[in-house]
């Protein structure tokens, strides 16, 4: 994040530094859009405006902790060098299963696969959009 924007958002709202850049991740560096954003989380009771903000850094954080779930990737290469994307948050939901995974994982590599770990961002997969979608689906129907 860019510190001349995370000043100017500080500027113009007396923001901390954590909450200018908590607003200028939340909105991709956006200014206006940040600044709107906290304006409006800033009005009206300070006790339920806390608990709105926190609850809404929750859920930022945790989308962004999914995302990188579904970014990062189990890659299994065989010999052909073929290979296979499986993303970390398919693993982590198979978990209940994970003595069958490590035997045929440990099968694999007698047979040569290859695994390593990698980032890679898919952009099909946006996280904030689809809890977004989702947020404008439910005000629809209200």
């Amino acid at each position: 994040m860019n510190i001349q924007l995370i000043d100017e958002f500080r500027r113009r709202t007396n923001a901390s530094y954590e909450e200018a850049k908590y607003y200028l991740e939340r909105f991709n560096g956006d200014l206006l859009e940040a600044i709107v954003a906290f304006e409006k989380e800033k009005t009206g009771h300070h006790n339920q405006n806390r608990i709105h903000v926190g609850a809404s850094r929750f859920l930022y954080g945790l989308m962004r902790i999914v995302q990188k779930l579904i970014d990062i990737k189990l890659i299994i290469t065989d010999k052909n060098f073929k290979a296979f994307h499986i993303p970390l948050i398919i693993l982590i939901a198979l978990g209940p299963v994970w003595h069958i995974l490590v035997f045929a994982a440990i099968i694999m590599l007698i047979m040569g696969y290859k695994f390593t770990f990698q980032e890679i961002p898919d952009p099909n997969i946006n996280v904030e959009n689809i809890v977004e979608r989702i947020k404008n689906k439910a005000r629809e129907s209200h």
